[in-house]
């Protein structure tokens, strides 16, 4: 005989692989990030090796546009600190959905194990 799965523990599974969805976005999001901070960083030290005067040119819109050495680095350090309060925002995100997906996993065992138990399946 099959028994159907109640609603409170459905719901709360669909919870459980939303937060799991969520969770992956969230990290591909970080990594995303933590690659673009790795990405500047390394231009950055690049650039610090120019001379003051080098020639440099950035895109703006569809436009190349002339800049100096010490406009492109603080452009750069000013996108990089952005991005670090983004990172700093994304790991505490990651850290409370890892939190919640446990807490709901650890509930769901409990809710499904004692159903099982109390029909006499699985023990």
């Amino acid at each position: 005989m099959v028994e159907k799965v109640p609603p409170d523990v459905e719901a709360k599974y669909n919870k459980y692989v939303q937060l799991r969805e969520t969770l992956n976005a969230v990290v591909q999001e970080r990594l995303n990030v933590e690659g673009t901070i790795a990405e500047i960083d390394s231009i950055v030290e690049k650039l610090r090796d120019l001379p003051e005067n080098a020639e440099l040119y950035r895109m703006f819109g569809y436009v190349l546009v002339k800049s100096t050495r010490d406009e492109v680095l603080n452009e750069l350090n000013e996108k990089k600190e952005d991005l670090e309060l983004r990172l700093k925002a994304l790991k505490s995100q990651e850290e409370s959905l890892k939190r919640e997906i446990e807490k709901l996993g650890e509930e769901l065992k409990r809710l499904l194990s004692g159903r099982m138990g109390a029909t006499g399946i699985g023990g």
